[in-house]
């Protein structure tokens, strides 16, 4: 306890790492909390966020774990760069930059050491790639557990505008120069199933970062990334930590079939699903 009777706040060295991806320099940025000996958690946002997304779940673990919630490349205060020089953003290239920063020795993760990893969304498509990867090097943390919220996994149909979104010449204008923050707050709409919840102050954070130079350009390539997930079903089948699938029963993105679909692809995976939850 300090002088006025407070728990001391839990250390934050949060801060933008640089790495060496591929054939370039860029910077990620990792909100890093906690103390820096505890168990580590990993947090993977999703699509069209950041970090922010985990803003009322990380106070509740960095008073007993260190918590690495980075921005994804292309998002928040990462580097954005041009999606041509980062394969499209494609799953596999940004879980590859996140086993880069977890090897970054600004972190000082120490190589085999536990790592409890979950990923939200893309994020956790995101994950699982990086849960097989890095459990198959030698010089980074192994992967204890795994956790997938309602996780982009399979390739389904999308909505009207998901598709328009995705057709050739037209897509990319319209999500890179004529989406709104307006279409941004509909998308939450959609996402939260109390959308009395929705956090205005969050849903301008994130538009502010969204249109920052190369924002939109790399949204839209993670987009495109999620209209054929085929490929991932053969990624969850190599999953060997434990891994938990955490669903929302009224999720209206990705409905919870799904979950259950993915949990019995990934082998010993345990399924919970949240009622009245999107």
């Amino acid at each position: 306890m300090n002088g006025v009777g407070h728990a001391p706040r839990p250390a934050d060295r949060s801060r933008r790492v640089a790495l060496t991806l591929g054939e370039r320099r860029a910077h990620v940025f990792v909100c890093d909390r906690g103390p820096r000996d505890a168990p580590t958690i990993l947090l993977l946002h999703g699509l069209l966020v950041h970090h922010h997304e985990f803003a009322r779940l990380i106070p509740l673990l960095e008073g007993d774990y260190r918590v690495l919630a980075p921005d994804l490349p292309g998002c928040g205060t990462s580097d954005r760069p041009p999606p041509e020089e980062c394969d499209g953003y494609s799953l596999p290239w940004l879980a590859s930059a996140l086993l880069e920063l977890l090897r970054s020795p600004e972190l000082e993760l120490e190589p085999g050491r536990p790592l409890h990893v979950l990923g939200h969304s893309l994020g956790g498509a995101v994950a699982a790639i990086l849960t097989t990867s890095a459990a198959l090097a030698s010089d980074a943390p192994t992967p204890a557990t795994l956790t997938l919220v309602d996780s982009s996994c399979f390739t389904m149909p999308m909505p009207l505008e998901g598709r328009l979104a995705l057709v050739p010449r037209v897509g990319p204008l319209v999500f890179t120069r004529l989406y709104r923050r307006a279409d941004l707050r509909r998308y939450f709409t959609r996402v939260f199933s109390r959308p009395e919840l929705i956090d205005e102050g969050a849903v301008s954070v994130y538009w502010d970062q969204l249109t920052r130079a190369g924002g939109r350009e790399a949204a839209y390539a993670m987009l495109q990334q999620l209209a054929d997930l085929d490929a991932m079903s053969a990624r969850f089948c190599e999953l060997r930590c434990r891994t938990l699938v955490v669903w929302g029963a009224v999720d209206a993105l990705i409905p919870a079939s799904l979950g259950r679909r993915l949990a019995a692809l990934i082998p010993g995976a345990r399924l919970e699903l949240i009622e009245g939850c999107g």
